[in-house]
């Protein structure tokens, strides 16, 4: 399934640049971690990172004949 794209705005706010999201890209929490890739960044939302571990969590064991492929 291709990824959204679309541009937002960058503009300063203090001494910080900040980056204005277009609706479609809204996040939950109030806090993002930035990894510098080649060419730019990238945003995870670490809360929404943890929600999708919980939920794996849960599903492990749930079919006898998938294989245990745990980091």
């Amino acid at each position: 399934m291709p990824m959204p794209t679309a541009t937002a705005k960058v503009f300063t706010s203090g001494n910080s640049q900040a980056l204005r999201l277009p609706k479609a890209f809204r996040v939950r929490g109030k806090m993002l971690e930035l990894s510098a890739i080649p060419g730019g960044f990238m945003a995870v939302d670490p809360d929404e990172i943890l929600r999708r571990r919980r939920t794996l969590k849960k599903l492990w064991g749930s079919c006898p004949d998938f294989p245990d492929v745990r980091p």
